[in-house]
Formats: C-alpha cells, sequence, structure tokens
C-alpha cells in the first residue's frame, strides 16, 4: 500500500511526516512564533524569518499525529464537498437557508431575489432554461459578487462602532484558506463564499478583521476584543470550520 500523501498547491518544501510525505507552503513573515494552518488546499507553516527549515520541521515532528489527522479530515470534507449543476433549479446554501435557481429569459437583468419562506430564497436568471452551465455560472457569479460588496459593507458599517475602529476599504477575495484578511491601514479583505453560512457565522469573521485593526495578532488580547462583540465566537469559529461548501468551478 502506498504512504499517503498530502500536497499544497504551491507547496515549497516536502518532508515525511508519520509515514505519509507532507508537501507543504512555508511562509515567512515578523512573527515571534511558529504557526500551523491545515485548510482546503493543505498545509501552510508561518515562521518567523530567521527560523530555519530544520527548526521548522523539528516543529512540525512534534504535531505529526495532530497535522495528519487535520489533513485527513480537510481531505476527506474536500470529497464530500457538493457539486453545483449550473441549471434550472440549481440549489446554492445561502445565509443558512437555500437558494434556488429560476431561469427565464424575462427575468430583471442582473437577476433578481425574491424570499420565498424561511431560509428560502429563489434567484431569477435571465437566461433561457437550456443556458450553457458557463453561463448560468457567470450570470449567478456576477450577482453574488455585488450582493455580498453590499452585504459585507453593512456588516462591516455595523460593528465597527462597536469595537471603536475605522475600517477604509473592502475587497472581495476567493482565497481557498483564507476567510479575511485585515491591514495596518484599514484595508479589510472577505471571502464572497462567506456567504453560503449563517449570517452569524459571517458576522464572526467580519468582527474577526475588524478586531485587528485593535490588535493585529492572534494575542489573548485578541481573542478578548472579539468576543467582547461576539461572545460565541468560539462555537461560530467551529461552524466556519466544519460546514462544508459547494465548489463553484466548472
Amino acid at each position: 500500500m502506498n504512504a499517503p500523501a498530502y500536497a499544497h498547491p504551491q507547496a515549497t518544501h516536502t518532508v515525511p511526516l508519520g509515514g505519509a510525505r507532507v508537501a507543504y507552503l512555508l511562509v515567512r513573515s515578523r512573527r515571534r512564533s511558529i504557526g500551523l494552518e491545515v485548510g482546503a488546499s493543505g498545509l501552510t507553516i508561518r515562521a518567523p524569518l530567521r527560523v530555519s527549515v530544520a527548526q521548522i520541521e523539528s516543529a512540525l515532528q512534534e504535531k505529526a499525529q495532530w497535522v495528519l489527522d487535520k489533513l485527513a479530515a480537510s481531505a476527506l470534507r474536500v470529497q464530500q464537498t457538493p457539486q453545483v449543476d449550473w441549471g434550472q433549479g440549481a440549489q446554492l446554501p445561502y445565509l443558512g437557508g437555500l437558494l434556488t435557481l429560476q431561469l427565464h429569459p424575462a427575468a430583471p437583468r442582473g437577476c433578481e431575489l425574491l424570499a420565498v419562506g424561511e431560509g428560502r430564497w429563489v434567484l431569477h436568471v435571465p437566461l433561457p432554461v437550456d443556458a450553457l452551465p458557463a453561463s448560468v455560472r457567470g450570470q449567478v457569479h456576477a450577482w453574488w459578487l455585488r450582493h455580498a460588496r453590499l452585504l459585507l459593507t453593512q456588516r462591516l458599517q455595523r460593528f465597527a462602532p462597536d469595537l471603536g475602529v475605522q475600517w477604509r476599504s473592502l475587497r472581495l477575495t476567493n482565497a481557498r484558506t483564507r476567510w479575511g484578511s485585515a491591514k495596518h491601514d484599514g484595508g479589510i479583505m472577505l471571502n464572497w463564499r462567506l456567504l453560503h453560512f449563517r449570517l452569524p457565522v459571517l458576522d464572526y469573521v467580519v468582527v474577526h478583521e475588524l478586531s485587528h485593526l485593535r490588535v493585529m495578532d492572534h494575542s489573548p488580547r485578541f481573542w478578548a476584543v472579539v468576543a467582547s462583540v461576539c461572545p460565541d465566537y468560539t462555537r461560530l469559529r467551529a461552524e466556519l470550520r466544519q460546514q462544508p461548501i459547494p465548489e463553484w468551478d466548472l
């Protein structure tokens, strides 16, 4: 039997780990400690500038079983990721409910969203029912990005005063391993896929990134800032990590 292998698509280093081969992405920064992150793309290690690769991989060996368990769980989630059939009646998770696509040429240009029940929406897409999947995806994706920018802007405006911070700009991202980031200058990046989650989960990510405008690390002080506005962040963070979301690629 072949040993299991896990490879980050942007891997910079490879190491044998507990009977497996793990290709990981190493990111250097001005941080104080080595951090391990396992996401859908694989293992990312964030390390201080002056720490050697040998020291990094020694620390990795100490966490070998934890890393392998996380990688196996992540690989299983990827296998279970729902695929979207981009056509009439396709469904997408949306704000904790379901959004169904209805295709008809007379729909308003740019699509129209209608609430049809508790946790249920219909998105009217101006295309014929036999439209090509790429056309359907393109129309829905354009609408989704516009709606994501509007909703995420509203949530940033909602929580920034509670945290006593000012954000300057919002950029939408499609990163596979990060839901958001913040810069010292007030720039915020948020993943447009957050609209697949319940609003409280989305709000946790917004609060998380806004909190970085006060504390740029993940120290206890940072988590205290998050908890001041989002006291159940631990549960919401777990939900963010565990819920599979659909693959948009054709």
